[in-house]
């Protein structure tokens, strides 16, 4: 398979991970009964100073949440340039995608250690997809 179908994989991935996290994680997050929602309270009520903004462990989780979803849209954006780019930069096509294949790696451990089954097989097919790509003698 060419390094530009691989690269293309990898970013459907990416943007499987992004659509699933954004929609189901930050958008139409259920509650999980009472327990969470009071949980949930409690992170909002208690704030505290960081470094001049007063901020809740609440803030945080939210922020975090976003934020991956800034993140894997970007990372999706550039996957998608990167595959156009194969046949015109393909040393760093290949540098590239080693880096994004070693995040990604990272990715799966964390989601194996912390998450749950989709984002783990989103992470292992970006991660397999770019390394693929990077192992290619020429792109294509």
């Amino acid at each position: 398979m060419s390094p530009k179908a691989l690269l293309r994989i990898a970013a459907i991935a990416i943007g499987l991970f992004d659509l699933g996290h954004t929609v189901g994680g930050m958008i139409l997050a259920p509650s999980h009964g009472p327990e969470e929602d009071a949980l949930m309270a409690s992170l909002a009520a208690y704030k505290f100073d960081m470094t001049g903004s007063m901020r809740s462990h609440a803030d945080f989780y939210a922020g975090e949440g976003w934020y991956l979803s800034a993140v894997l849209t970007a990372l999706l954006v550039i996957t998608w340039m990167l595959s156009s780019a194969t046949l015109e930069a393909t040393g760093l096509v290949k540098k590239l995608s080693v880096v994004l294949a070693l995040f990604f790696a990272v990715s799966a451990a964390l989601c194996f250690k912390f998450f749950f089954i989709a984002p783990l097989t989103m992470s292992i097919i970006a991660a397999v997809s770019f390394a693929a790509a990077a192992a290619r003698p020429r792109a294509a």
